[in-house]
């Protein structure tokens, strides 16, 4: 997991760039440009039951001393699934779910841009939530 600090300062510059057009929908953009890496806390707190936010954080820093080799992480909000369900949901239901999804797009690039020049995470986190159940 990347600096959650660096998702949120990227997440508030998009969100700047995007007012103009978009309003107040940028603070959305915003939250869900960095609130959706809540994903990897959940996955420390069910895998150690543990709650501690700190350590749920370091969990995915590596070089912490909290830190521990993972693969196959499901991280809810990083599968294509919800970003499935987000798209439908902003036609079907509400704008609001578009925003959120051109926030969590925003991540992910993020997150692709950092796994292209660290290969050896690749294989840290499951892309599909109906993968992921087949194999586990």
């Amino acid at each position: 997991m990347q600096q959650v600090y660096l998702h949120a300062l990227f997440a508030i510059i998009f969100a700047a760039i995007l007012y103009p057009f978009i309003g107040y929908y940028s603070i959305i953009v915003f939250l869900s440009g960095f609130v959706v890496d809540v994903d990897h806390y959940i996955y420390y707190a069910i895998r150690k039951k543990d709650f501690n936010l700190m350590n749920g954080y370091f969990y995915h820093v590596p070089g912490s001393k909290v830190h521990e080799p993972h693969s196959d992480s499901l991280y809810i909000f990083h599968t294509w699934e919800i970003w499935l369900l987000f798209f439908i949901l902003a036609f079907l239901s509400h704008q609001l779910f578009l925003f959120i999804l051109i926030g969590i797009i925003f991540h992910m690039i993020f997150d692709w841009g950092y796994l292209f020049f660290n290969k050896d995470a690749i294989g840290e986190r499951a892309w599909s939530l109906i993968g992921w159940i087949s194999r586990n």
